[in-house]
């Protein structure tokens, strides 16, 4: 099996009817990593990035690699998912990074750039709803 390490975010916006739209076209392009949607649903998207290998060229993707200093290939999915409601959207983003089975255990000072690296990111996701919904702010990022 492989080891997987978790980190769940949370925003929160005004209802706005194309937002699954918006967030699918912001993975989509983001120029800091090259996002696969691998699953598109009413209110979820999935989103694979980074480095993946078929297990024995035909079977299943798994991890490939951790490429030092170079977080956009790290073998990530991103589960997205909306919450409507009449007055607000809950929008929560998953990240999962699968380790490689040569990297047993990432070590805590990693897992907090983790953190980082992934708040920049939806630091970038928050701007783009802002000018996207026409917002006065952009949506607070918060752990979940």
């Amino acid at each position: 099996m492989y080891r997987c390490y978790t980190w769940t975010y949370q925003l929160e916006a005004p209802p706005f009817g194309p937002l699954m739209d918006v967030l699918n076209a912001f993975f989509a392009a983001y120029p800091k990593g090259d996002y696969t949607c691998e699953l598109r649903e009413t209110y979820k998207l999935e989103f694979r990035r980074g480095r993946w290998k078929r297990l024995l060229g035909i079977g299943p993707q798994v991890p490939a690699a951790l490429v030092r200093g170079d977080f956009s290939q790290w073998p990530l999915i991103v589960r997205v998912l909306a919450r409507p409601s009449p007055e607000r959207n809950l929008i929560f983003a998953r990240y999962e990074l699968y380790l490689p089975r040569s990297i047993k255990e990432l070590v805590p000072e990693l897992q907090s750039s983790v953190d980082l690296h992934i708040r920049a990111e939806l630091a970038d996701l928050a701007a783009y709803l802002r000018e996207c919904m026409n917002l006065d702010k952009p949506p607070e990022v918060t752990a979940a």
